[in-house]
């Protein structure tokens, strides 16, 4: 058995993993993340792009909708059943959300609609050529790229079996590789972002 240590573990290194591990490890955390797939991205790599409300890409094309019409519209759309709470965060979120990838280098083009009649909030990601829809692997790659730059160690394909507990405490997971060594890691806390939205 292989036994490495961290601060943090993640337990998927999709867009949401991505994310924790470079958030963490900008703030001093050691992390590692484990990624059942071959290559990062998860699902995320057949999107086009992103949400978001009052971005500057939208306040430089003047589009007006704001984050609280946003969030009515969601809300009275889907007749309040998600978690309001979830969801104004997500909304709030957004622009900030963008500004983020666009410093660790991804590149948007002007916001546009999703389908004839939507509002003006998708962020699709471009391409090192300047135009086209890439998709949004360009900006997964930048993010696996930044969270190697920080120190992040990613262990592909190998899954987590079970996450360790001691006296109440989360203290460390268990991982098989893929020629089937276990690994277990040792940290403070653990992230799950495992996904699994399409068969939700």
């Amino acid at each position: 058995m292989k036994r490495v240590q961290a601060d943090i573990a993640i337990v998927g290194a999709g867009t949401a993993g991505l994310a924790a591990a470079i958030a963490a490890a900008e703030s001093g955390a050691r992390v590692i993340a484990f990624e059942k797939a071959s290559v990062t991205g998860g699902t995320g790599n057949m999107s086009m792009g992103l949400f978001a409300v009052e971005s500057k890409l939208q306040r430089k094309s003047r589009i007006g909708l704001t984050r609280d019409q946003a969030f009515k519209i969601f809300m009275e759309y889907t007749h309040w059943r998600p978690d309001a709470r979830l969801v104004r965060a997500i909304i709030d979120k957004s622009a900030s959300t963008i500004d983020w990838l666009e410093n660790i280098g991804v590149e948007f083009n002007d916001p546009e609609t999703h389908f004839s009649g939507s509002y003006t909030v998708w962020h699709t990601v471009r391409s090192h050529a300047g135009t086209g829809h890439a998709g949004s692997s360009l900006m997964l790659k930048a993010m696996t790229d930044r969270a190697g730059a920080l120190g992040v160690k990613i262990y592909f394909r190998t899954p987590v079996q079970k996450i360790l507990k001691e006296g109440g405490r989360i203290v460390g997971v268990m991982a098989e590789d893929e020629s089937g060594e276990a690994i277990r890691a040792d940290v403070k806390a653990v992230i799950i972002s495992t996904g699994g939205f399409g068969d939700n």
